[in-house]
């Protein structure tokens, strides 16, 4: 899935979600989930280097993040930050972190935990195949990185979304508030609350059509440009297909 990231129409960056193979993991059989940012378009001339990747190694038997690894340019420099959350290792109320710039040796920084905990990638997995009510609420933590982002998702309803070249398809909206935790779980100093929505298509893929973020300099639009289906089964049945088998 490949997503263009724009600011008033103007072009920021590609954002790329690619699904790997299945892999061994300590053990266990894990698919790799991979993020990647990267500028593109006029912001690539005038701004920093970004080519920022998110990598999630995901239980084939339960679904859930063994673990997650951030690996990102630093705000302004050029230092390379490497965040690993072993997920596999987490227990009720923590989880392993590490962390380090460049070649530096990794150091602990483990993260207290107070409710479900989720990564990047693993949260758009879920989210794909939640079912509810429009008013439904679901509060968690997400890992963005070393840190946690305390959010509540609510399913909005369902709706039409226009996909550029891929036409207009229905979606489910979700809308979600969310804000940064310090290592204690915390509200983090000085950090302003976030809100974005999230349309996914109500359909057999179930894929994330497009993110909206609102920040201090305007909507930020995350939309969808191509889309290359895996060969695995959908997560559901699309209705024609449920029609025809019953």
């Amino acid at each position: 899935m490949q997503y263009k990231v724009s600011l008033k129409g103007l072009e920021l960056a590609t954002y790329t979600i690619s699904v790997g193979d299945i892999t061994d993991l300590d053990g266990k059989k894990a698919i790799t989930i991979v993020g990647n940012a990267r500028l593109s378009g006029i912001a690539a001339w005038f701004s920093q280097k970004i080519d920022d990747k998110f990598t999630s190694w995901l239980d084939v038997t339960t679904g859930r993040s063994l673990r997650f690894q951030a690996d990102e340019y630093g705000t302004g420099t050029s230092d390379i930050e490497h965040a690993v959350v072993d997920l596999a290792k987490k227990t009720a109320d923590s989880v392993p972190v590490t962390f380090h710039l460049n070649e530096e040796p990794p150091a602990p920084e483990p993260q207290a935990l107070s409710r479900e905990t989720y990564d990047l990638n693993e949260f758009l997995v879920a989210l794909r195949a939640w079912e509810g009510s429009p008013g439904t609420k679901q509060p968690l933590d997400i890992f963005r990185s070393r840190f946690l982002w305390r959010a509540e998702v609510t399913i909005k309803g369902k709706t039409k979304i226009d996909a550029g070249e891929l036409g207009e398809l229905p979606a489910l909206r979700f809308d979600a508030h969310l804000f940064k935790l310090d290592k204690k779980g915390a509200k983090f100093p000085d950090t302003d609350e976030r809100d974005f929505s999230l349309w996914i298509s109500d359909d057999a893929g179930r894929v994330p059509l497009q993110i909206v973020a609102k920040t201090d300099y305007g909507d930020v639009s995350i939309k969808i440009v191509d889309y290359q289906a895996g060969n695995g089964e959908p997560l559901r049945k699309s209705e024609a297909a449920t029609t025809a088998s019953n």
